[in-house]
């Protein structure tokens, strides 16, 4: 008989586990043209604003009732303060939730079929997003690296260690994490949809 572990929270740990770091900007750099539209929105914004950003995130991603009138007013009223332009928006949309949603949606049917066959699988979505987040300096080399060894645990069905407790995971426990990750996706949808 195995440890007992708690499949809520391990699908929370792992999805932490797979949650890419942050954006690195350097904020110092004066802001050309040419820049990527997110690092110009974030040479805009105090470190105030990008810690109220990425709360309310957190918070909404943490528990979709989070996301009430109120904290929807909050966020259009912060992206209106900074003066966030349509093409800022949609990166900032991209970079806040393609590494906490998006990605993860490509990882975990990708644990699926790993699971499935046995071996550690890439699709092509998830290697070009990976690409794609490299480009806005959103994931590091070394993150994609440890994605690829925690996949090769899934495959191979290796105990995946989150602190004291580990366990191998399975196909209900990814598909429970695939439904996680479309009901965060919806929520960061209404979040960025401006409220009439």
């Amino acid at each position: 008989m195995g440890v007992s572990i708690d499949l809520k929270k391990l699908i929370i740990s792992l999805l932490a586990v797979v949650m890419l770091v942050g954006c690195t900007v350097n904020t110092n750099q004066p802001s050309t043209v040419e820049e990527e539209p997110q690092k110009t929105l974030t040479a805009n914004m105090t470190e105030h604003q990008k810690d109220i950003f990425q709360e309310i995130l957190a918070r909404v991603l943490r528990n979709r009732n989070n996301l009430t009138p109120e904290t929807h007013r909050q966020f259009w009223e912060l992206v209106d303060e900074v003066g966030a332009t349509e093409e800022e928006l949609a990166t900032m949309k991209d970079l806040l939730a393609g590494p906490i949603v998006i990605y993860m949606k490509y990882f975990f049917e990708d644990a699926l079929i790993s699971l499935e066959q046995g071996t550690p699988y890439k699709s092509v979505e998830r290697e070009k997003y990976e690409q794609h987040l490299k480009s806005l300096e959103a994931i590091t080399e070394f993150r994609i690296e440890e994605n690829n060894q925690l996949m090769e645990q899934i495959a191979y069905k290796e105990p995946i260690q989150q602190g004291s407790k580990s366990a191998v995971m399975t196909e209900d426990m990814i598909r429970q994490a695939l439904i996680n990750v479309n009901l965060a996706m919806e929520t960061i949808n209404r979040l960025f949809t401006r409220p009439s």
